[in-house]
């Protein structure tokens, strides 16, 4: 019901509605923790090594998402009543600009084909070529998902 609540806050008056970020894919909407979907950005504790050197990249995929939020108004579409964590998924736009496309293209997330039907495939072997990112460096970031099952608290 409260992700309801939210969505229609986001359509109907993305302005009023509380928004803050969590970690790269995942916003708190008006107090309540909503998952973006079909993309999986790291972990907000999460590093790899590119170039020698730790980076945090899941600093840098919030950092990223902010600067995404920033393209216009949220507005979002409820995708699925809720994740294995009870969250509601939605898909959302800054603007005209797909939050989740922006962020594969960006290189701070990776897609999720088995949600996202392929969509960000494109997008992530974009910025795969581009060295954008977790692809940016030499080095191997983990997925977030493997990150999570080897670092669960």
């Amino acid at each position: 019901m409260r992700a309801l609540i939210a969505l229609l806050l986001c359509l109907s008056s993305p302005a009023l509605a509380d928004v803050s970020i969590v970690d790269g894919d995942t916003l708190r909407i008006d107090g309540e923790r909503v998952r973006l979907w079909g993309f999986d950005a790291p972990e907000r504790r999460q590093s790899c090594q590119m170039n020698g050197r730790s980076e945090p990249i899941g600093q840098e995929a919030t950092v990223a998402l902010r600067s995404i939020l920033a393209a216009g108004p949220l507005r979002c579409q409820l995708r699925q009543e809720h994740d294995r964590n009870g969250r509601p998924v939605m898909e959302c736009w800054a603007g005209a600009t797909s939050i989740g496309d922006a962020m594969v293209r960006s290189g701070w997330a990776w897609a999720v084909p088995h949600f996202s039907k392929d969509l960000y495939l494109p997008a992530q072997e974009e910025a795969e070529r581009a060295n954008r990112g977790v692809w940016a460096g030499r080095g191997y970031c983990e997925a977030p998902a493997r990150f999570r099952q080897q670092h669960r608290r």
